[in-house]
């Protein structure tokens, strides 16, 4: 992990493409502003956790849970 100490104004390049900039620091928070290209994802660290957990608990599908839609399909279609 790289570690920077920055004061308000001062910015870190990542790439040629991201740019972090401290805005402003009040207290134990610091606002800052993230210059990047609109094809990167930019979200908080929690958010991005919890996405990646839901994706990871649909990709627990069982094969009874796809045998059971494909029967409700097949059901759908002996209806019509």
């Amino acid at each position: 992990m790289l570690i920077l100490t920055r004061k308000a104004g001062e910015s870190i390049k990542i790439g040629d493409d991201v740019t972090i900039e401290v805005l402003s620091m009040s207290g134990s928070n610091v606002k800052i502003g993230i210059d990047a290209p609109k094809s990167i994802n930019i979200l908080r660290k929690e958010l991005y956790d919890m996405i990646k957990n839901e994706n990871i608990n649909a990709s627990a599908v069982s094969l009874d849970d796809i045998t059971g839609l494909n029967n409700l399909n097949e059901l759908k279609k002996f209806n019509e």
